[in-house]
C-alpha cells in the first residue's frame, strides 16, 4: 500500500526548536502528497507570557516557488495578553481561502518564528497538523 492510499485524517508533527530571544527559526514538512490541511494546534514545551514590546510571532506558510506567501493559518504573536500554557495545545485558526489548505505533492509546509524589539524566549514545542491526503 502507498502512503498516498491511506484514508481519513491523521497527525504529522512538526518540530519546533527553542528560539532565543532577538533570533528567528522554526520547522517545516515537506508535503509528499497531494494534502488537505484539517486542523492545527500548536503546544509548547514551556509556559509563555506575552509582553507589550519584545516579543514573538509565530507563522504559518506553503513557501513552495510560486507561493511563497500563501498563509494557511493565522500568526499568533505572544504580545501583551496573548499566553500559553505548558503542554495545552493552542488551536490555529485556519485560512478561510479553500485553496490556501490544499498544499500539493513537494510543498513546503513551514512554521516561522520571528521577534519584535529584542524578542522573548519561544520555548519549543510541536505543531500538531491534522490532515487527510486528496
Amino acid at each position: 500500500m502507498l502512503l498516498k492510499e491511506l484514508r481519513g485524517n491523521f497527525p504529522v508533527a512538526i518540530a519546533v526548536p527553542q528560539v532565543a530571544a532577538g533570533a528567528a527559526g522554526g520547522g517545516a514538512f515537506t508535503v509528499p502528497n497531494n494534502f488537505q490541511i484539517v486542523s492545527a494546534a500548536m503546544v509548547w514545551g514551556a509556559a509563555i507570557t506575552g509582553v507589550a514590546t519584545n516579543f514573538f510571532t509565530i507563522s504559518f506558510f506553503n513557501r513552495v516557488a510560486g507561493a511563497g506567501t500563501v498563509q494557511w493559518g493565522t500568526a499568533i504573536a505572544y504580545s501583551n495578553g496573548v499566553n500559553a500554557v505548558k503542554a495545552t495545545p493552542v488551536t490555529v485558526t485556519l485560512s478561510s481561502t479553500a485553496s490556501d489548505l490544499q498544499p500539493a505533492a513537494g510543498d513546503v509546509l513551514s512554521v516561522e518564528i520571528t521577534t519584535s524589539g529584542t524578542g522573548l524566549l519561544a520555548p519549543g514545542g510541536t505543531l500538531m497538523l491534522t490532515g487527510r491526503w486528496r
